[in-house]
């Protein structure tokens, strides 16, 4: 005889159905309307009450309940079962029913595997099924809840849910929408899908860490009916993460040898704006040598699919300057003029772009470490000219006092003089009457050059026009104050060394051991260009250290003056006790 218990003691178990179609209910509900419960459920007793809970079976019980109520006395066989048992029972009765989802096993499947510590042999052999369609459904865990609610309703296939595994938890809930709005069959989605797949073999980076990625293809491939087959990445960003990775480095690994490094994305809409000595486009075999010191010369680093990491050299960045050099070099040519031998520098103090005879002057963009150098070098020539020439000294003495320039005095390097002359430390905490002491106590003979060192400090405190003015005035040999060294060089990107070599000379005394040295490493090369027997490095000065010159209007009485006003425009100090004409 048929056991039976009425359905007020029976309550829900574990089930791994989560969704319940209407329609199949309806129609299930109408047969048990007719002829009652015919099939008996799985139930197994709750330790401690009189009631069971259901292993198998709630849809009947479901069912039942909305037809006859809790009274109803429902056909039941009672299981001694634990819980791995029961979830497998369910699992597997569930298995066997067309009606349940692969997404519902799935996440029963998970959950029994997880009971057997990831034994996946076991709980394969405890639902019924073999490791391969265990994986299967397990795999189908990367899709989002989303996805795996979408099945289970029948909103889409499983076709739908094998190819959204593979790609990243947001993509898949847009794509999602996208298909189940539009109803998008299987194989429009995987088309769809492989126009945003990365081709692994265009990869720049070591693919050895894709090969358990979940996002790998040929995992999908492996396990699924529908993928799209071996090779492709379907997590486009990490993809492009790790290319970007590799990319930076290189570019990282080009700073020693070019002054601008860009890395073109496909949204920049870049066109290279390539640089050559000849060809329709060409600059002329000086002007190019000139090019590659400027500080607009570089290369381009590619991050576009199909060039990964391909590097494009020889580039301009300047368009405006690119176009006036190329035209200036067909002119020259139209009238048959060779550029001239000796590169210069855009910041030389030429007055004209063209030399007497008309031909083009090599020019470049001098790069701004190179001009901050400069300029400080410039400054310590002034300062010390300015302690050679006790006569000049007075002088710009007097015209910065006469020009309201008092604040160009820098107190700083002052300070750092006085305290080198007498011994003593710098010290900004002293008041007037702590400085006056310590100048009592200077000697005579040092008084003339503590005096000197006040006209060398605003050396280090005028702006730039007027140190050009000071530079002019004291007449200062370049030739005497530079040398070339490491520190300099050091300032330089291998195309800039490059260039500054030939416009030395240092190029053409090294001869082929020139070619050597420029393949190899910056430090290497710098040695190199610095230990060349046969070249004369006493007044070998680059044009971009030569200041401007421009020499001072000498004037007398009234109109005696040199330093500038703030805004670079000469400043006329009047002065009826002036009588001495400035010196040139």
């Amino acid at each position: 005889m048929q056991e039976t218990l009425p359905l007020s003691r029976i309550v829900q178990g574990k089930n791994p159905r989560e969704y319940f179609d209407p329609q199949e209910m309806a129609e299930l509900e109408d047969g048990i309307r007719t002829y009652g419960v015919l099939q008996a459920i799985l139930v197994r007793p709750i330790e401690g009450s009189n009631l069971v809970e259901i292993v198998a079976g709630e849809r009947r019980w479901r069912a039942a309940k909305n037809v006859f109520g809790d009274d109803y006395d429902m056909p039941v066989k009672i299981l001694e079962v634990g819980d791995t048992d029961a979830d497998a029972i369910a699992l597997i009765e569930n298995f066997h029913r067309a009606d349940i989802s692969v997404a519902e096993e799935a996440k029963a499947a998970q959950r029994q595997l997880y009971r057997n510590n990831g034994d996946k042999e076991e709980t394969a052999r405890q639902l019924g099924w073999n490791v391969a369609l265990l994986e299967r459904r397990l795999a189908l865990l990367a899709c989002t809840p989303a996805v795996l609610g979408a099945l289970t309703k029948r909103q889409i296939l499983v076709g739908h849910a094998e190819l959204l595994a593979g790609v990243p938890p947001t993509t898949q809930d847009k794509v999602l929408a996208g298909v189940v709005a539009h109803q998008v069959t299987v194989t429009v989605l995987k088309k769809q899908l492989g126009q945003y797949a990365r081709r692994l073999a265009d990869a720049i980076f070591d693919t050895a860490q894709c090969a358990g990625c979940i996002h790998n293809s040929a995992r999908q491939a492996g396990l699924f009916a529908e993928s799209l087959g071996d090779g492709y990445c379907q997590h486009p960003t990490h993809f492009n993460e790790l290319t970007m990775q590799v990319i930076e480095a290189k570019a990282a690994a080009l700073k020693d040898e070019y002054q601008v490094i860009r890395i073109v994305k496909p949204s920049d809409g870049f066109q290279a704006l390539h640089l050559s000595a000849e060809g329709e486009l060409g600059v002329g075999a000086e002007q190019y040598s000139a090019c590659k010191g400027c500080r607009s010369f570089g290369c381009a680093v590619s991050a576009m699919a199909g060039s990964y990491g391909y590097v494009t050299k020889s580039l301009c960045f300047d368009a405006a300057c690119n176009t006036k050099k190329v035209a200036d070099w067909r002119q020259a040519a139209r009238k048959g003029v060779q550029a001239v031998a000796t590169p210069g520098s855009g910041d030389a103090p030429a007055n004209t772009n063209r030399s007497k005879t008309g031909k083009p002057k090599p020019s470049n963009q001098t790069p701004q470490r190179v001009l901050q150098y400069r300029i400080e070098q410039w400054r310590r020539w002034a300062a010390n000219e300015l302690m050679g020439h006790p006569e000049r000294n007075q002088r710009v003495l007097i015209a910065l006092t006469l020009a309201g320039r008092g604040a160009d005095l820098s107190v700083a390097q002052y300070g750092k003089a006085v305290g080198k002359m007498i011994g003593e430390a710098q010290s900004n905490a002293i008041a007037f009457h702590g400085h006056l002491e310590r100048v009592v106590g200077v000697s005579t003979d040092q008084l003339s050059r503590l005096l000197q060192a006040v006209a060398a400090s605003a050396a280090f405190g005028v702006d730039e026009t007027n140190l050009g003015v000071l530079l002019n005035y004291l007449e200062v040999e370049e030739e005497r104050q530079f040398q070339l060294n490491k520190t300099f060089l050091e300032l330089f990107t291998m195309s800039e060394l490059e260039s500054l070599a030939t416009e030395l000379g240092l190029r053409k005394a090294m001869g082929e051991r020139f070619k050597t040295a420029r393949a190899g490493k910056k430090d290497a090369f710098i040695d190199a260009l610095l230990t060349v027997k046969s070249f004369e490095y006493q007044g070998a000065v680059p044009q971009v250290m030569r200041y401007p010159r421009k020499p001072l209007r000498h004037t007398t009485g009234q109109e005696a003056g040199i330093i500038a006003d703030g805004s670079g425009s000469e400043h006329e100090a009047h002065s009826q006790e002036c009588e001495e004409s400035v010196p040139a």
